[in-house]
């Protein structure tokens, strides 16, 4: 005799399968999305095919040395919580994660840079204009990191999580909180990361 499956056990398996359906979406890697409909390339040397410097390969995000720049994504973000690696492949050098990045885009964007220089990251940079209530540098306009650095060794994969919320970003390096800022003067933007002239390496973007 053929039982049949209670109706409430029955929903409940189904919504099941499409939380753990829509997390797996919500948490895929966006390094695998190469799509030109998904990115714009912004290149201080114009002769240069954007692939000559930015360049993604199995999900792995490969910045080589040949001019300096970002990439950014096409899509607005506001309250979110990023996380992605990175790597030096080559020497400890000089890269950020550009956060709230405006329109308008030029080499130095209006927009928080997340500092990933080596022996500074977790400093966040209030760029071309954009302030927070901790910034007081009105120089180098930076709100250093809280900590001591703990950045990996040379060709080591590091973690840098950024949390934007209601005007504050937190900012993780390798699971420790390195900095707060708040009453940001921008709350929404591109999302973009940056080639300052040394190879580097990202992987593992999540954005949700």
């Amino acid at each position: 005799m053929k039982r049949k499956i209670p109706f409430s056990i029955l929903i409940l398996s189904i919504l099941c399968v499409l939380l753990v359906n829509s997390q797996t979406l919500f948490s895929k890697n966006l390094f695998n999305n190469t799509s030109s409909k998904n990115w714009v390339y912004i290149i201080n040397n114009k002769s240069i095919e954007p692939s000559a410097l930015f360049k993604f390969d199995e999900g792995v995000l490969k910045v080589s040395n040949v001019s300096s720049g970002y990439i950014r994504t096409k899509k607005t973000y506001k309250n979110f919580t990023l996380s992605v690696d990175w790597r030096w492949t080559v020497e400890a050098a000089n890269s950020g994660v550009l956060i709230h990045v405006q329109a308008k885009d030029s080499i130095w964007p209006v927009c928080y840079q997340v500092q990933q220089k080596a022996g500074a990251a977790g400093d966040i940079i209030c760029m071309n204009g954009l302030w927070a209530k901790e910034c007081n540098d009105k120089v180098k306009f930076t709100v250093p990191k809280m900590e001591t650095s703990n950045e990996k060794s040379l060709g080591e994969w590091n973690n840098m999580i950024v949390k934007s919320k209601n005007g504050t970003l937190e900012v993780y390096i390798n699971g420790e909180l390195q900095n707060k800022v708040s009453e940001l003067t921008k709350i929404k933007g591109y999302i973009g990361f940056q080639a300052e002239g040394k190879p580097i390496e990202f992987k593992n973007l999540t954005i949700k």
